[in-house]
């Protein structure tokens, strides 16, 4: 994978209106706020995105606009992954169509397929997307999938796949991988230990809270690249304050209520079943979010 892939990558939400339905003008205004934070990169279509909230179609779609908005401008990966390979695979022959620069998918979970299940699933997705490199997205918390080292390195061993997002507090075994792949993409999924991440040895992260505060990731990154580990843990407590707030709110729902009041989209809504925020919360998100547009028009 090409080092345009590298650096901090925004996990990017979707934008529902009031009847649930993709809100394709906040989504717009959502890519060019990232574009403004000047993000490395766009991760769309993930867990943040709920995308499996989602049919095919509507997930098409949002590749579709979000290609119009970012390509040439942002790294686009697509995240075309689910239980059904079917899927997966149309999925992957759509972000192919629209210029996205690599595919990515969770592993297939529910079901207790077998590893060698999980080998062709990636295999047939990857072929699919005619060319496009893969990352493979590790999230055992959400998926059930728990995969040993020995496992994770014969994903990582499949042709076609140049990167693996590890979202996992595991940091023993994101040192492990990249002693073991020393040319690997290698991505940090968890925001509240972006730093940690890095030092253990990931080429940059991909995460939900950079939408409302990627200058903050992006000066960690900076920091870490020069050296700089008490200055970057210093911001790290910064984001990881907010991610406090978020973690009481709820984090999806949290993160766009403060999109909407920094004015990027029009409004909250998660797809059910996700409730919205408690009202009790609402002040001191306002709050936040005024400090956090403060914050990005000083940098």
């Amino acid at each position: 994978m090409t080092s345009v892939l590298n650096g901090v990558i925004s996990a990017l939400p979707t934008p529902f209106d009031s009847e649930q339905n993709v809100d394709v003008d906040s989504l717009r205004r959502l890519v060019r706020f990232n574009i403004e934070q000047n993000m490395h990169g766009l991760y769309v279509g993930g867990s943040t995105g709920e995308a499996f909230l989602q049919n095919a179609k509507e997930r098409e779609a949002v590749f579709e606009v979000v290609a119009e908005e970012a390509k040439g401008k942002l790294a686009l990966i697509a995240h075309v992954g689910g239980i059904s390979s079917r899927e997966s695979q149309e999925l992957a022959k759509a972000a192919k169509k629209y210029g996205f620069d690599a595919v990515s998918a969770v592993t297939p979970f529910y079901y207790p397929f077998s590893f060698q299940e999980i080998c062709e699933h990636y295999k047939s997705i990857i072929n699919a997307a005619d060319g496009l490199p893969m990352v493979v997205y590790n999230i055992p918390v959400l998926s059930g999938v728990r995969l040993s080292l020995e496992q994770m390195n014969m994903l990582i061993e499949l042709p076609g796949v140049c990167a693996l997002k590890q979202t996992s507090g595991d940091l023993f075994q994101m040192e492990q991988i990249r002693r073991a792949h020393p040319s690997l993409t290698l991505y940090n999924g968890f925001d509240e230990i972006f730093a940690s991440g890095i030092i253990a040895g990931a080429n940059g992260g991909i995460g939900s809270t950079y939408n409302i505060m990627g200058w903050r990731y992006k000066k960690i990154y900076s920091l870490l690249m020069s050296g700089d580990v008490l200055g970057a843990q210093k911001i790290q407590t910064d984001c990881n304050r907010v991610i406090d707030t978020l973690i009481k709110t709820g984090v999806l729902a949290g993160i766009k209520v403060l999109l909407k009041y920094m004015g990027v989209i029009n409004s909250p809504v998660c797809r059910s079943p996700f409730s919205p925020v408690d009202e009790k919360y609402l002040p001191e998100l306002n709050i936040l979010a005024r400090k956090l547009l403060e914050e990005k028009n000083s940098y």
